[in-house]
């Protein structure tokens, strides 16, 4: 009977109103007002992974990579198509806002690419421009001009300007200002150049987006195919080590809908001429059909709901498994859903303690009275389950007194969540660049090389101690925890990479360039080679927050120095890194104190060497502060 009721309601329906005979995948709901058509996925329950936006506040945004994003201002799921809007100057400069990605840079892994409906200007360009031939237009007479003469006044003091059109095969992926020497663009779509008239009639500022039709949804295990009826989680025979929901026999993936449709049950063909041969019994089975719906309805959502906690239970040992399914680290404690809610008095914003772009931390308090940091990722966050259990995995490998110990995990919830040890004193960013606000107290010269020293002790566990090793991928300030007594912990490991034995043999792993703006290793970001000195660039720009109180990315800061390493590195070089140390460091420090100031404005210059074969190790950086440590508290003759 299990079988045969499911069959004798699918049977009527086909009978009766000559569907599809297909269940579609789960749709994302709108997002504010604006629907989400399939495959485009706001969240990890429906639409396709590989086509992911974020819904934040109601509006849609598109990521790019190395974290710039993009208001999503239309969508047309007919032409499959999306426009985002440009990014703005910079503030009273010619400098546009996503210049640290070059401009708009999409992932060449995913189904987007830039369409040949968009008219592109580059501005503040330098004269190596007016070599370049047609497409691109420097003339005088290139409607740019129109544009910075209405529109970017911070732009008329740079008068080369270019204009030119893009985009249109699924190979393009980026709108790159700067390999010409330009320092903005703006973007319009559909502008036709010859007829261009008046400004006040130009379409407002946009760039177009294609996406490709989907495949079958990307799978792992069975249940992940539970969305899409009449489907199986098998291989796929050109991707090797990828599994897709591929559609059973007499049926067929339908990419527009996101369905598998019954090739025996097409609108227009097979159910037409059934529906004219049974037009007098269908009208005849209609009263019986309502009724016998009606109580099988009621069987079968019971049986729904049966089934669907089934597939959550197999969901939740799934994903038990695979947090243990490498290497031989100890397994993370698994906390129940109701424990979690428990602990943060259901998610109260009364505990909410931090929030950014992963999702929100709260402080929770478990049976036992332990204080703890949950981390809540949002809901549609491109970080994702996989990023999720990556950080897990990561820190059930490490045991080190600076770095932040994991409490366990839950599995059971629509969003991911980490239980962590509560770090109750904020970060080093907070206390480097807010201490104005008067919540911290600015930190003194030997305070800030032991948080350096115990930074960098950290990671030189990872790099060296750890087995296998591990590469963080995103050492920042921000991501340094401070405990009640000032000590460092380096949190946030969603991003880090375990070095197998083979990768390390070769000393870099080939993966996409991740990680945060400012802090982000030029060569890695160039040729996709992750290595450790990445991390060592990295902790470069973290000493010289330490030295200045900078931030490594500002717009306040004139637009030469908007980037603190390219700053600072001109600062080293003509030894004026005395002008620029923090003034709450310099007032009343002795010369000694000052020579060492010097010595790690040396130190992050070496960490921030173009080529990373010139880098020292993370080993030598930490070595190198225990000794300004020695010099700074006069335990050695200063040499």
């Amino acid at each position: 009977m299990e079988t045969s009721i499911p069959s004798m309601l699918i049977l009527m329906v086909t009978m009766l109103s000559c569907s599809w005979c297909a269940t579609a995948v789960q749709h994302c709901g709108n997002c504010g007002l604006t629907p989400v058509p399939y495959p485009l996925s706001t969240g990890p329950d429906c639409g396709n992974q590989q086509y992911k936006l974020r819904c934040t506040l109601g509006k849609l945004w598109f990521d790019a990579l190395n974290g710039s994003s993009y208001l999503i201002t239309s969508i047309n799921p007919i032409l499959r198509r999306v426009v985002i809007r440009p990014a703005s100057l910079a503030n009273k400069t010619c400098i546009s806002s996503d210049f640290h990605s070059q401009g708009i840079q999409l992932n060449r892994n995913l189904p987007f690419s830039i369409t040949s409906s968009n008219t592109i200007l580059l501005l503040n360009c330098k004269n190596e421009m007016l070599h370049l031939k047609p497409p691109i237009d420097c003339a005088t007479g290139s409607i740019c001009h129109n544009y910075i003469k209405e529109n970017a006044a911070a732009c008329a003091s740079a008068p080369l300007c270019c204009t030119f059109k893009t985009g249109g095969l699924q190979s393009a992926h980026m709108i790159k200002v700067y390999d010409g020497g330009c320092g903005a663009y703006q973007s319009f779509v559909n502008l036709d150049v010859k007829k261009v008239g008046a400004i006040e009639k130009w379409p407002e500022p946009g760039v177009e987006i294609e996406w490709a039709l989907p495949k079958e949804p990307i799978c792992m295990i069975p249940v992940d195919c539970k969305d899409l009826l009449y489907s199986k989680c098998l291989p796929d025979p050109i991707s090797l080590g990828q599994k897709r929901c591929f559609c059973d026999a007499g049926f067929k993936w339908d990419p527009i809908n996101g369905l598998c449709q019954n090739l025996k049950c097409r609108p227009g063909k097979v159910c037409k001429k059934r529906k004219k041969k049974t037009a007098v019994f269908a009208g005849a089975a209609v009263g019986g059909a309502a009724v016998l719906v009606m109580v099988l309805g009621g069987v079968l959502f019971f049986k729904q709901q049966n089934r669907s906690k089934r597939a959550q239970k197999n969901l939740i040992k799934e994903r038990k498994e695979m947090l243990n399914a490498k290497h031989s680290g100890k397994s993370a404690k698994i906390f129940t859903g109701k424990e979690i809610r428990k602990a943060t008095n259901n998610f109260s914003k009364d505990n909410l303690i931090g929030a950014g772009g992963f999702g929100e931390v709260f402080r929770g308090i478990l049976d036992d009275g332990t204080v703890t940091a949950i981390k809540r990722a949002k809901l549609g966050n491109t970080k994702g389950i996989d990023q999720v259990i990556n950080e897990v995995r990561i820190l059930c490998q490490v045991n080190h007194r600076s770095l932040v110990r994991l409490l366990g995990c839950c599995v059971e919830l629509e969003q991911p969540i980490m239980i962590y040890e509560y770090i109750p004193n904020g970060t080093l960013f907070e206390h480097l660049h807010s201490h104005h606000s008067g919540k911290w107290t600015p930190l003194n010269w030997q305070r800030r090389l032991r948080i350096a020293h115990q930074t960098a002790e950290g990671l030189t566990y990872l790099h060296s101690a750890a087995v296998p090793p591990i590469y963080h991928r995103d050492v920042k300030s921000s991501n340094i925890l401070l405990d009640e007594r000032l000590n460092a912990k380096v949190s946030d490991f969603g991003l880090s990479r375990l070095v197998e034995t083979s990768e390390s043999n070769d000393s870099h792993i080939f993966t996409c360039a991740q990680g945060t703006l400012g802090y982000l290793d030029p060569e890695y970001y160039r040729n996709f080679q992750l290595t450790d000195k990445s991390d060592v660039y990295s902790f470069g720009v973290v000493l010289l927050e330490v030295l200045t109180s900078k931030k490594a990315i500002d717009f306040n800061r004139e637009e030469e120095n908007v980037n603190l390493v390219v700053y600072m590195k001109n600062v080293i070089e003509e030894d004026r890194l005395i002008e620029v140390i923090d003034p709450v460091l310099k007032e009343g420090a002795s010369k000694l104190e000052l020579e060492t100031m010097k010595a790690l404005g040396s130190l992050a210059a070496a960490c921030l060497d173009d080529k990373r074969q010139n880098r020292p190790s993370m080993k030598e950086v930490a070595d190198e502060i225990e000794y300004v440590i020695s010099i700074a508290t006069s335990k050695v003759s200063k040499t």
